[in-house]
């Protein structure tokens, strides 16, 4: 089968993403709401590092399977 050449547009620029700002949109929203739970700080790190009571070393855990 033979090719077809595709012409090439001189000065083209891509095109802006139209989902782009309500994505930033999105991900500001969460990071409100993670921030408002003091999940995270200021700076997007975990605010707790430890783990339920549950979860720790040497508990007896279920994982219900």
């Amino acid at each position: 089968m033979k090719t077809i050449p595709n012409p090439k547009v001189e000065n083209s620029k891509p095109m802006a993403d139209p989902y782009y700002p309500a994505a930033v949109d999105r991900v500001k929203v969460a990071v409100r709401k993670l921030q408002e739970k003091r999940i995270i700080d200021a700076q997007g790190r975990r605010v707790r590092q430890d783990l339920p009571a549950d979860m720790r070393e040497g508990e007896d855990r279920d994982f219900g399977g």
